[in-house]
């Protein structure tokens, strides 16, 4: 008896599949061990200063049209008395950074309790020291982390995600907990990469004429690896259906019920089936929805390009999808501006050459409120 029931056990534990992870699970693991050298790649310098350059100089022409710091003149009497950024998906600080200059507090927020402490650690070297600071915390679960639920993370006049939606399940829940952290007429500002706007490099590290197109491939649902060379649809913004009574809360007072059709749909026709994906919550349309993001079991982990596609939801974006979650979550005053010049980067463990595009909303003033930018 006793050895039928071992039998039983054993039988179990190797029949038993490992546990799915979510995508944010699969976010704070793969940043976790990336952390100490996210930054630190050859080529990361000079995506750094491209996305600097264009980001300054949308800023220095009123782009934003809020109230900023006067980075020449920081002590004019002219200059707004408070400008607070929530830096969401800080990594270790190149979004804050680069606006320092422009506002008067920055709170960071991250999956990654390593990447907030690398951000913390570059923060307490910044000038002033106290204007910066990062904590652990996710605004899009239900119910959001303890950590960023008190007011302190509310009536920001800017919020800012850099290269961080292609890691997001939904883009339009993701849009709206952000609309709640802004006051009225505040602004959310992203970037991210362009849909068909990749090329490959050679081996010297110079553009492949003719190679334009999507070359980042990357992991979902059952352990499937796909990139966008094969015949199947990214809706950024269609398809992501959920049940009508589905709601996701964003915030202690705010509840949003989602629209019937949003966020992402991976149809490849020669396998018969879609990708929905999850991010602390569920999505009810389809009988049998696919597992919200791929096992990691199934990651050799001492490869950390599969570790990487196993977190990207949607490696690209269209400026007609940015700009359809951005409406679709509330936002007004859409504009997404494509950056000219290509940047270098190892994606994924490709070489190639991506497109930036830069995108922005504001929150409208709603009747009986007041914006104080």
């Amino acid at each position: 008896m006793f050895i039928q029931r071992l039998q039983t056990l054993i039988l179990r534990l190797i029949t038993t599949p490992p546990p799915i992870m979510t995508t944010a699970e699969l976010n704070r693991k793969y940043f976790d061990q990336i952390a100490d050298a996210y930054d630190k790649k050859p080529w990361f310098a000079k995506v750094h200063q491209v996305v600097g350059i264009t980001l300054r100089a949308h800023l220095d022409a009123n782009w934003l049209s809020i109230p900023l710091l006067d980075p020449a003149n920081p002590t004019s009497p002219s200059n707004p008395t408070e400008v607070r950024l929530l830096d969401y998906a800080c990594g270790p600080g190149t979004m804050s950074r680069i606006l320092a200059p422009y506002v008067t507090t920055t709170l960071g927020v991250d999956l990654s309790p390593n990447m907030v402490a690398a951000y913390n650690a570059r923060a307490a070297t910044s000038d002033p020291p106290n204007r910066m600071s990062a904590v652990v915390g996710d605004l899009f679960s239900t119910p959001p982390s303890a950590s960023v639920s008190s007011p302190t993370y509310t009536n920001f006049g800017l919020a800012t995600v850099g290269f961080g939606f292609h890691h997001f399940d939904d883009p339009i829940h993701a849009a709206k907990c952000l609309l709640q952290t802004l006051r009225p007429g505040g602004v959310l500002l992203l970037n991210e990469f362009l849909q068909g706007g990749d090329m490959l490099a050679d081996e010297e590290g110079g553009m492949v004429e003719g190679s334009e197109g999507d070359h980042v491939k990357h992991f979902h649902g059952k352990g499937v690896e796909h990139g966008h060379a094969e015949n199947h649809e990214h809706g950024h913004g269609h398809a992501h259906h959920h049940g009508p009574a589905h709601e996701h809360v964003c915030d202690h007072e705010h509840s949003h019920e989602d629209s019937d059709s949003h966020g992402h749909s991976h149809q490849h026709p020669d396998q018969g089936h879609d990708h929905g994906h999850g991010h602390g919550h569920h999505h009810h349309a389809s009988p049998s929805p696919a597992p919200p993001s791929t096992n990691p079991s199934s990651l050799d982990p001492t490869f950390p390009h599969k570790a990487m596609s196993s977190s990207i939801v949607v490696p690209s974006f269209t400026e007609a999808g940015v700009r359809d979650f951005f409406s679709a979550a509330g936002f007004v005053d859409v504009d997404v501006r494509v950056v000219e010049e290509r940047v270098y980067m190892e994606f994924g463990g490709n070489k190639i050459w991506r497109t930036v595009l830069w995108a922005k909303g504001r929150r409208p003033v709603e009747e009986g409120e007041k914006s104080e930018l």
